[in-house]
């Protein structure tokens, strides 16, 4: 009786295991990206044991792959962004080089060769791009907003939601004087996933009004200077997301690089910057200041970096009925 006992309890030790693994194991996300490929030989066949080298230039990270029977190659997991240079290179043909490709938020980027048999020793070098938008590797109503937009559209509380209503699915609002609330294809934000370099960071206790945790002291979720991109999704079908049924807003935080890189910034409001009063009423006193800034570089070149981001917000604003939300 004693060993069908022990043999009960450790059935049910692991169906619990199971369970408490399999959420977390739904809500990972996407965090990189894919670059996958075919090299041809100049009468269109395939090429298989093409040597297929790809190397992110900021930061010198190298992934190398091998054409199959088929001609094709795929590398998973590389790093987003760019520049990246492919390279496809089999003895007896000239090698061909890709430069200047880059690579979104879960997107998967096709390169093309077609190698030519080596007369004498030289390199080609091909630039191209590819269409964001003709792209099989798209699963779903998503947009992203890149590193480049994060640092020029202007941006009023320096949060996530300035950045989601560039997608005419993601709907803000912040009529309720708090927090800037996200509304995706007219649900609940309630709904809605944000998750941070995949982990989910969402307001699991319910009374953030934008979803996040520290939603009620009015602050962001993650400072906009360590984020790299967004990547706002709607309806995907991709397996990897999952555990929603509003919209996802998933960012990836930048990395260190080669050459240091570094900003700061400060902003103010005050109430020596409003007029004295509105219809009558006197404007308390006020300050609203944010600050921060950011710092990425090389420890070892092309193995190690480092990257750190601060922000700090300091607020004062009349207690108890005032006209403060007016301004």
């Amino acid at each position: 009786m004693k060993s069908i006992a022990r043999s009960l309890l450790c059935a049910g030790l692991v169906a619990i295991f199971a369970l408490a693994w399999a959420p977390a194991v739904f809500a990972q996300g996407a965090t990189t990206s894919t670059i996958t490929g075919s090299v041809t030989d100049p009468d269109g066949a395939p090429l298989p044991g093409v040597t297929v080298t790809i190397v992110h230039q900021p930061t010198g990270t190298r992934y190398t792959s091998y054409t199959r029977g088929d001609g094709r190659f795929s590398v998973f997991n590389v790093r987003i962004g760019g520049p990246y240079t492919v390279t496809a290179e089999l003895q007896g043909f000239a090698p061909l080089a890709r430069e200047n490709l880059n690579v979104a938020l879960g997107e998967t980027l096709d390169v093309t060769f077609a190698l030519q048999l080596q007369a004498v020793q030289e390199t080609v070098t091909v630039t191209a791009a590819s269409d964001p938008i003709i792209n099989p590797g798209r699963t779903g109503a998503e947009s992203l907003v890149t590193e480049e937009e994060i640092n020029s559209l202007p941006t009023l509380d320096r949060s996530i939601a300035d950045f989601a209503r560039l997608d005419p699915y993601f709907k803000t609002d912040s009529s309720n004087d708090g927090p800037t609330s996200i509304s995706v294809a007219g649900r609940n934000n309630r709904y809605n996933n944000i998750q941070i370099d995949g982990s989910v960071n969402n307001d699991l206790f319910g009374l953030a009004a934008q979803g996040t945790p520290g939603g009620q002291t009015n602050t962001n979720a993650i400072s906009l200077d360590a984020v790299q991109e967004i990547n706002l999704l709607v309806s995907p079908y991709d397996v990897r997301q999952g555990g929603f049924t509003g919209g996802a807003i998933n960012m990836v935080t930048r990395s260190g690089a080669n050459d240091f890189n570094g900003s700061v910034f400060y902003y103010r409001r005050g109430d020596s910057l409003v007029r004295s009063s509105l219809d009558g009423a006197e404007f308390g006193s006020f300050s609203d200041n944010d600050f921060g800034g950011r710092l990425g570089g090389p420890i070892v070149q092309d193995r190690v970096f480092f990257f750190g981001s601060y922000e700090g917000v300091r607020s004062s604003v009349p207690a108890g009925s005032s006209i403060w939300s007016q301004i």
